[in-house]
């Protein structure tokens, strides 16, 4: 009995070896990533694409596929595909963008005469604002300002036939508006060259005219400029170069008729930056 027990276990050992060397075959798993290459096979050039390279069923490989051996007993190399990522805008970065903003002006009035040494009457002036800017290449510009300006106004007769020369400065707050298109832009919009246009309204808020003696009143409180800008964004800076052209005379005095040309002519240049 003993024997026949041995005979049993010896033949079902035997069965176990020769199970474990029977081949097991596999077969290749369907991914578009994976493409198998036999050693020291190189992928042939894609004559549609010279880009991309293809292998032995015709799929293409990326330039950065890479071989790396996985079995040893056939010998065979794995290819993996990888795929390059495309740089995109910053959308929400060029969606909106607020800025401030500080910068000098140069004041003239149209109707402004040369003085007796023919030197021109604008002076140097200041202003200080801030924006919301939103939209991609073409967009949308909204800010207020204050803004400061003077202008040494000559008139050759004014009172009496006398002719007056004296400072007027008048002070602003200001709702610019404008439609811009960015010329030139880097790829994520961080960076450009702008061009834009608008108009402003302007609501006198203080002024001095010195010999003039006009009052607040003489001095109208509401005007509207055309606003023509080049503007330039380096990264989180800006600079702005900004003229204004007044549609109506800022003065209302009728005394002189040197005052009914009084529309503002102003050229103003500002450095921001974007928060």
């Amino acid at each position: 009995m003993k024997v026949k027990v041995y005979l049993i276990a010896l033949c079902l050992s035997f069965s176990g070896l020769a199970s474990a060397q029977t081949p097991v075959s596999t077969a290749t798993i369907a991914n578009p990533a994976y493409v198998p290459l036999a050693y020291n096979q190189r992928p042939s050039q894609s004559a549609s694409n010279p880009g991309l390279t293809t292998g032995p069923a015709g799929k293409p490989l990326n330039s950065r596929s890479y071989g790396k051996s996985s079995t040893q007993a056939n010998n065979s190399w794995d290819v993996y595909r990888t795929t390059a990522v495309k740089r995109t805008k910053d959308i929400t970065y060029e969606d909106f963008v607020f800025g401030i903003y500080l910068g000098t002006n140069s004041t003239r009035f149209a109707g402004d005469e040369l003085n007796v040494g023919g030197d021109l009457s604008s002076r140097v002036g200041y202003q200080a604002g801030f924006f919301a800017r939103t939209g991609g290449r073409v967009y949308g510009q909204l800010g207020a300002e204050y803004f400061a300006s003077s202008s040494n106004y000559y008139i050759k007769s004014y009172d009496a036939g006398q002719p007056v020369q004296d400072r007027i400065s008048i002070q602003y707050i200001q709702i610019p508006a404008y439609i811009g298109y960015k010329l030139v832009e880097s790829d994520r919009g961080v960076s450009a060259v702008r061009l834009q246009a608008g108009v402003e309204y302007a609501n006198r808020v203080n002024a001095t005219s010195g010999k003039f003696q006009l009052s607040n009143a003489q001095i109208k409180s509401g005007t509207v400029n055309a606003l023509g800008q080049l503007g330039f964004d380096l990264g989180p800076l800006l600079i702005d170069l900004t003229y204004h052209y007044g549609f109506g005379s800022a003065i209302q005095e009728t005394k002189s008729p040197g005052f009914a040309g009084a529309q503002r002519r102003v050229l103003s240049a500002s450095i921001g930056v974007k928060l």
